[in-house]
């Protein structure tokens, strides 16, 4: 029969198949169908018959025991050992070797039929993988030319196959590695389509490319005058977009500004024409039409200071480079070069009214203004209308990149800017100095950011600043309502001790240091410190002990620095006599070392300044005229230039001298 039938009592339930063991606690009777579970088991027996009788076999407890089921979470190995679990309600496949399973898989999975398009796009892919593989076997302008063959067959044109970042992707390889003949073709297919390309997400960076390569020539060798010719005209095929309409569309879309800047600062494009592009978006029209120069002749800023301008071109000329400069900043276009010119062009000429309100609009984004010159200067003016709120939100967007804007060539003007009109000098002490005293030894030998130290030390000193830093510094600032002074002796007590802290490891490097050298005179202009005197007198000394010479103190730069330190000596420097230390623990004891070298402009000096070290060098010299006379002599044969030694002992032999 189709049933199984035990005895027994209990509780739990089962699962049982017609071959298992089963075993079950307690007394009672249980019925059963095949194929089904049973409630309860107990000790006893039961007899199963399917198709006839079949030996008892017992059930695991737990284990699902019905007829045609695996039981669940158990798995079969197949013939390459690798396990496998076979779902419940699924006919079994055939088991055995590996083979059979791959049979099966193929049979569920067709091959997919490819239509025209995919096999060409397939077929580009394949092209386009083996173009970039370095380790190609066929030349890359055979595979250029395989390239072009199969886009020429599509249906869509090449300027919108370039839209796509595939295409995109494609065409760039194509005119990087193809040859003279294919970047005319792409230019020549694409010419039409470059304004509208010049916008376009993917499209515009197949026009800088384009750009690239259509004016390359031979590096090797001076290109010829066939070449010469077919670049020219390459270049002028590629500027016929960018007139009118098309280039004011271009100059304010994000993409196409990116492009119309890669014009602009491309050395393949003559001035000329960079100027009327440039001219076709800042002058206005009517400006342009009345002035007798020809359009893009002049610069923008040689424009704007001509003495023939009239007072209404001006005005017209700084309304219109408002509206430019106020449009780029709704557009977030401040991030190119291009249009820092124009905010450097409209901020030198701009009111305080006018520039108050840029900076309302443009100041969340003025770090931005940071990455070129032009940019940098327009920041410097814009900075002096800022309120104190902007100054704060402009700190802290600038976090992180103090260190690196010290010592940049063109923003460390803007930093010395920014100690020079931020009010708030504990904002200042926690932004940007506690980012210099991170890495201070690196600014104070660095060639630009020293210079933003000695500004604080010793503002506006005509001898350490250029007349063109002078000038960034002192621009208008009305919104900087706290005194000069007071905002000097703040930043002086936060950044004293460290930049002393540093002088003082090795003073004779400092003052060896083309840059260091002007921050030690500016930090000791503010303080005599005695403590580094003495410093710098004991290295001098000990170098000297150590080279047998003067070492270090003997180099062009060390004596410039000591020169500039003896001027700068207070009258009352008691022990902190650095002309009397020097000439006594330094040059008196190698006299002859220190008139054959630079150390005799030193002596020069000492002599010069009077007073008892003056007199006591003066005396010293002419006790030994004979040595060191015969010191200079051989100097001179060994090719060492003795100018400063043949002047002290002039000076010696004046009827001043002691």
């Amino acid at each position: 029969g189709n049933s199984e039938e035990g005895k027994g009592k209990g509780r739990g339930r089962g699962k049982s198949r017609s071959k298992g063991k089963g075993k079950g606690k307690g007394k009672g009777k249980g019925k059963g169908q095949n194929r089904s579970s049973t409630r309860g088991s107990g000790k006893g027996e039961g007899s199963a018959g399917s198709q006839g009788e079949r030996p008892e076999k017992k059930a695991g407890r737990g284990v699902r025991a019905s007829a045609g089921k695996e039981g669940r979470g158990t798995k079969r190995k197949l013939g390459g050992g690798q396990p496998d679990k076979w779902p419940s309600k699924v006919a079994r496949r055939p088991i055995g070797t590996e083979e059979a399973v791959i049979k099966d898989d193929d049979k569920k999975k067709p091959k997919k039929i490819l239509g025209p398009r995919q096999k060409r796009r397939r077929e580009v892919t394949l092209l386009y993988s083996e173009l970039i593989n370095p380790g190609r076997s066929r030349k890359a302008t055979l595979i250029v030319s395989d390239i072009l063959k199969v886009l020429d067959e599509r249906a869509s044109s090449l300027a919108q196959y370039c839209s796509k970042e595939i295409g995109s992707r494609v065409v760039q390889a194509c005119l990087k590695w193809g040859g003279r003949e294919h970047r005319r073709k792409l230019l020549t297919t694409l010419k039409d389509d470059i304004p509208k390309l010049t916008i376009d997400r993917y499209g515009h960076v197949v026009v800088l490319k384009l750009l690239r390569y259509i004016a390359r020539t031979s590096t090797q060798r001076r290109p010829t005058e066939e070449e010469r010719k077919a670049r020219t005209r390459n270049l002028r095929e590629f500027l016929e977009g960018f007139h009118g309409k098309n280039l004011h569309t271009a100059f304010y879309h994000r993409h196409g500004c990116r492009v119309i800047n890669g014009i602009y600062f491309s050395e393949a494009v003559g001035t000329k024409e960079k100027r009327r592009i440039f001219h076709e978006v800042a002058v206005p029209p009517a400006v342009a039409l009345t002035r007798p120069e020809v359009p893009g002749s002049h610069p923008l800023r040689q424009l704007l200071q001509a003495k023939d301008l009239t007072q209404e071109h001006r005005t017209a000329m700084t309304d219109h480079l408002k509206e430019v400069a106020e449009k780029a900043v709704d557009k977030e276009l401040l991030g190119f070069d291009i249009v820092h010119l124009v905010f450097q062009a409209f901020c030198e000429i701009a009111s305080e009214a006018q520039l108050k309100e840029l900076a309302e609009k443009c100041m969340g984004g003025a770090p931005y203004l940071l990455s070129s010159k032009p940019g940098a200067d327009a920041f410097l003016r814009l900075l002096g209308v800022a309120t104190a709120k902007q100054k704060k939100d402009l700190c802290r967007d600038l976090k992180g990149k103090f260190h690196a804007l010290a010592t940049n060539e063109v923003d460390y003007v803007a930093m010395i800017r920014l100690a020079t009109t931020v009010d708030d000098t504990v904002l200042l002490s926690k932004t940007m100095m506690a980012e210099w005293m991170a890495d201070l030894g690196a600014i104070v030998f660095d060639k630009y950011g020293h210079r933003v130290l000695a500004w604080i030390f010793q503002p506006n000193d005509s001898h350490l600043f250029s007349p063109y830093e002078r000038a960034c510094a002192g621009l208008p600032m009305p919104t900087s309502l706290k005194a000069p002074e007071t905002r000097k002796q703040e930043l002086v007590r936060v950044l004293k001790g460290p930049v002393r802290a540093v002088l003082l490891e090795d003073p004779l490097k400092a003052a060896a240091d083309m840059y260091a050298k002007d921050l030690l005179a500016a930090y000791m202009s503010h303080d005599w410190d005695a403590e580094l005197v003495e410093a710098l007198v004991a290295a001098g000394a000990k170098e000297a002990i150590a080279d047998g010479e003067l070492g270090r103190l003997s180099s062009g730069t060390a004596t410039t620095a000591l020169l500039t330190l003896l001027k700068l000596q207070p009258a009352g420097a008691g022990s902190a006599d650095l002309a009397g230390l020097l000439w006594r623990r330094c040059l008196e004891p190698r006299l002859a070392e220190a008139v054959t070298s630079r150390c005799a402009f030193v002596l020069l000096a000492l002599v010069k300044r009077g007073g008892e070290t003056g007199e006591a060098v003066a005396a010293a010299v002419k006790r030994q005229r004979k040595e060191l006379e015969a010191a200079v002599k051989a100097a001179e044969k060994g090719d060492k230039k003795v100018d400063g030694a043949r002047k002290l002992l002039a000076a010696v032999d004046s009827p001043g001298s002691a």
